[in-house]
């Protein structure tokens, strides 16, 4: 196991001490009543710790997570831009023709394309070009309705997809095509939900957002609500997104076995959370998220960049590794399992103990998305401050200052009693002292009474 550095500071003031083993997962919803403040007036002393790795880490190979095994046989397929159902239903036909003929590559080249409801099947690749830019197609009846633009595995199993730039894996995000997420009267929009999908890729891609309801990827259960029917094997990377609520972000997984999150930079929100809160999973303690690894995951003017949340379910593990935190409320919300007001299961929620969290870089400063949750955080006068200011354009946030670096009630530490969980983290890196507190580690106590 990992010996973790648990270093509070509280308005210049520093407390330090060790704990064993500790883990950490952070709500995204609930939290407990503010409680009193910890004050220590003793500057920090420089400790030297060791660290040990007594278990297994998960692996990050992108061969254990995904193999091509799509035909290699490409065609280029003309698009209108007109903004009605015509493109996706033109889409629609041709990777059904595709799929049924054994598979290839769909390219679409450049241009700005309306979309909606694109059944992705097995065997089939969509390539964009960098000039291609794709939104939802809202020209029909979208009052109050949550819009997916590419639906993978809801209805049936989608085997060896593929959604990409034209230049597949590169790194350069000049080659990426763009997704751009209007306001409209909808209820909320997702780029795309994999449901009951079994190897896929989805890379490449610039997601200009308008603080719109839902992260831009979700991994979900299909249709059928069916355990049996998991999204397992699969890539999802090199993604950038701008303008996410707070509440979103990039990706959030619900339900998903084997997958491997790499190279996401997202502005606002948190960018991977890992939060199984749908009433559908919350009716028995069948695990839906196991063997999820995340790497280079960045947050920037957000909430916090990672997120874990098990509510109801006890989960497996996930492994994070290479988090960068800038002017966010913190780096890694950490929440207990609670009862929430979805499903009927009567269980409180974990992670496997052998989770990890490493090297987190953490940035402090102004522009952070401050839940009022957090409000208790800061001082009187500051908190006065942001309590009178006008609300983000989410209407869930204000702006403010970062707080610290790991937002945690899950682990002992932290004075959790019910859905605890120990999270094994090492090497936290924080840059300046741009914070509200500064602590590495956030906990109930540090609750400020105004």
């Amino acid at each position: 196991m990992i010996k973790r550095k648990l270093n509070y500071h509280v308005f210049g003031f520093k407390i330090l001490f060790f704990s064993l083993c500790l883990s950490i997962t952070s709500c995204s919803k609930d939290e407990v009543a503010p409680q009193q403040e910890i004050a220590q007036e003793e500057e920090e002393e420089v400790v030297e710790e060791e660290e040990q790795n007594n278990f297994p880490r998960l692996t990050d190979n992108e061969d254990r997570f995904y193999t091509d095994n799509i035909p290699n046989t490409e065609n280029t397929l003309q698009l209108s831009g007109i903004q009605s159902a015509a493109d996706s239903n033109l889409l629609n036909q041709e990777i059904l023709n595709l799929s049924n003929t054994g598979g290839g590559i769909i390219k679409i080249t450049g241009g700005t394309y309306y979309l909606l409801d694109v059944k992705l099947r097995s065997n089939v690749q969509l390539k964009f070009d960098a000039d291609v830019i794709i939104q939802p197609d809202l020209s029909g009846n979208t009052l109050n309705k949550n819009l997916n633009i590419f639906d993978i595995g809801n209805e049936f199993l989608v085997q060896n997809s593929a959604i990409t730039n034209s230049q597949q894996n590169s790194v350069d995000s000049s080659t990426w095509f763009t997704v751009v997420i209007p306001t409209g009267d909808y209820r909320g929009v997702r780029v795309a939900e994999f449901s009951y999908a079994h190897n896929f890729q989805m890379s490449g891609l610039k997601i200009e957002d308008t603080n719109s309801v839902f992260s831009s990827i979700v991994l979900n259960l299909s249709d059928s609500n069916s355990k049996d029917e998991i999204s397992n094997n699969g890539i999802i990377k090199d993604i950038i997104a701008t303008d996410s609520h707070v509440g979103y972000g990039i990706v959030q997984i619900q339900a998903g076995i084997t997958i491997l999150f790499k190279n996401l930079d997202g502005e606002g929100g948190s960018t991977l959370r890992v939060e199984t809160g749908v009433s559908t999973i919350n009716m028995d303690n069948q695990l839906t998220v196991d063997d999820v690894v995340g790497r280079n995951i960045i947050g920037r003017f957000g909430d916090g960049v990672l997120t874990f949340s098990p509510h109801r379910v006890d989960q497996g593990r996930v492994d994070v590794e290479n988090i960068v935190a800038i002017n966010s409320t913190y780096a890694v919300r950490l929440a207990a399992g609670f009862l929430d007001n979805s499903g009927t299961l009567d269980n409180i929620g974990t992670f496997n103990n052998l989770s990890y969290v490493g090297n987190i870089t953490c940035t402090g400063g102004n522009g952070a998305q401050i839940k009022s949750k957090d409000y208790p955080f800061f001082n009187c006068v500051d908190r006065q401050i942001i309590i009178d200011s006008l609300w983000n354009v989410d209407e869930e946030s204000k702006s403010g200052k970062s707080i610290g670096v790991f937002r945690d009630n899950s682990s002992q530490a932290s004075g959790c009693e019910d859905g605890c969980y120990e999270v094994n983290i090492e090497n936290i890196n924080i840059t300046n002292d741009d914070f509200e507190n500064g602590a590495d580690y956030i906990i109930n106590s540090m609750k400020i009474n105004c």
